[in-house]
């Protein structure tokens, strides 16, 4: 791939600051930093940055002439409209609806899809809105005491949106998520088992074909309680009784379902999530400034920083990042140019998945279960691949995953129709088709308000007439949250 080199001026110290002063967005990040570091760090906070940039941008300039480059970036090619002509895509965001009524909680969760031909005219032909509605409190599974009980939930909704969305396009040639393609699943262990009756309401939902949900059903049953159960637990016998399905093994047999189905297909659709905003900065400690640290002399790598930032303790990229408050998005704005994207890391998605206590229904006591057996492997999670791609000179760079088990190819093309679909809303740098996705799922507060309203108002004559119970309860709760014709799009005009 061809390496657009920078002006010669934007590898001075000089440069870089006018660089740095002409782009709002990074002035503010570094002053934002600035506010949280030690106020030993803050005087020449920009001054030194701009030093730490500069350096760095002369030794991405210049890696041709390096055996280990510090950072490898990498031009998008064939950026037009023309090379994707006639393209099918479909964007998935899930969003939540939450109503005041006793708590906080949701009561509602839809995913959003949004199928677009690229190039086609006739509107009836070229985009297509699905929606597919969950009610949260008609599930038996999962442990609802915990805050992250919805984002299981949205995981695996989202999930079967894109299943489903596989299955019914036979011509699809993009599959974009809002956000990461696999999240870090280690804090999700423990949460109590779904039923089976909680798999089928999802499935009812999503595979509309009854045959399509029984045979994801059986497949995920025939495979965890012979493979995966019985690495995970000792009462994996009692897990086959109860035809119960772990939540995060249940996650990952769909990502190997959707990953089998995208192999199948010739060529092979591109699969990818693109986060925006993002916080990490795992590929600034793991790559770029491991690199860095191993490039310095002996003599200079426990004094080359802390000599630049006036420190003793800069001694790792660790202790960097925690003392500067650098972030990936922060520092490769600063180093890549828009249509370029970072050289690729796999990302640490499964370190967390331990051993965690999981409560089965009708049990006292907890079973303890090792949730290692679902690292990636022949029953385990997928191993995630990542890049980030700049878009503009005003937006900080979006990071794109993709599968590694699709091919090196999908990097590459995921980061370029990434960058043609943002270039669409340049300001705001971030695919335009996601954007629309999110505005479908989104779930509008006066709708909420509305039916927690309407909520109320048949407990409150329910309880004072005394015919209310339990069941009454649930079907007034149904009755009041579930979205059929009334949805946001038809909202009247005031």
């Amino acid at each position: 791939m061809n390496q657009e080199a920078p002006k010669d001026h934007q590898l001075t110290e000089e440069g870089t600051r006018e660089d740095l002063q002409g782009r709002p967005h990074l002035l503010i990040a570094l002053a934002e930093n600035a506010l949280t570091v030690a106020e030993s760090l803050r005087d020449n906070y920009f001054a030194n940055t701009a030093r730490f940039i500069t350096a760095l941008r002369r030794r991405v300039h210049e890696s041709g002439k390096h055996p280990r480059p510090i950072l490898t970036v990498h031009k998008l090619e064939n950026t037009e409209w023309s090379s994707v002509q006639g393209e099918v895509v479909t964007f998935i965001d899930g969003g939540f609806g939450r109503g005041q009524i006793a708590s906080q909680a949701p009561i509602l969760l839809r995913v959003g899809s949004y199928c677009v031909r690229t190039g086609e005219r006739r509107i009836s032909r070229r985009e297509q809105f699905g929606y597919y509605p969950v009610i949260l409190g008609d599930l038996e599974g999962g442990s609802k005491e915990r805050p992250d009980f919805p984002d299981i939930v949205r995981i695996t909704a989202e999930l079967l949106g894109g299943l489903s969305a596989l299955e019914r396009t036979p011509d699809l040639r993009v599959l974009m998520f809002h956000g990461p393609l696999v999240y870090l699943m280690g804090i999700y262990a423990g949460h109590t088992p779904f039923t089976e009756r909680d798999i089928d309401l999802f499935l009812r939902q999503y595979a509309k074909d009854p045959k399509l949900g029984r045979r994801i059903k059986q497949g995920f049953l025939s495979e965890a309680y012979k493979t995966i159960y019985p690495k995970m637990t000792r009462s994996s016998d009692e897990w086959a009784h109860k035809r119960l399905f772990e939540p995060l093994a249940w996650i990952a047999y769909l990502y190997r379902r959707l990953i089998r189905e995208a192999r199948k297909r010739n060529p092979v659709p591109i699969i990818a999530g693109v986060v925006e905003r993002s916080q990490m900065r795992e590929f600034s400690e793991r790559v770029l400034l491991e690199r860095v640290f191993q490039g310095l002399r002996k003599n200079d790598r426990l004094d080359y920083f802390n000599r630049m930032y006036g420190r003793t303790d800069l001694n790792s990229p660790r202790s960097l990042l925690d003392r500067l408050g650098y972030k990936d998005s922060l520092l490769l704005a600063m180093l890549l140019h828009p249509g370029e994207f970072s050289e690729p890391w796999e990302i640490a998605k499964y370190e967390g998945l331990h051993q965690a206590d999981v409560y089965l229904p009708g049990r006292a006591r907890p079973d303890r279960v090792d949730f290692e057996p679902l690292k990636p492997g022949p029953v385990g999670f997928p191993r995630v691949r990542g890049c980030y791609v700049c878009i503009s000179e005003t937006t900080e760079p979006v990071r794109v995953e993709v599968f590694d088990e699709l091919g090196p190819a999908q990097i590459e093309e995921a980061a370029r129709r990434t960058y043609l679909y943002s270039r669409l809303m340049p300001d705001y740098g971030f695919p335009v088709g996601l954007d629309t996705a999110d505005k479908f799922a989104h779930v509008p507060a006066w709708m909420v308000e509305a039916y927690s309203k309407l909520i109320r108002y048949n407990l409150g004559v329910s309880l004072q007439r005394g015919e209310i119970d339990d069941r009454e309860m649930r079907r007034i709760l149904i009755q009041a949250i579930y979205m059929t014709h009334r949805d946001w799009l038809f909202r009247p005009r005031s």
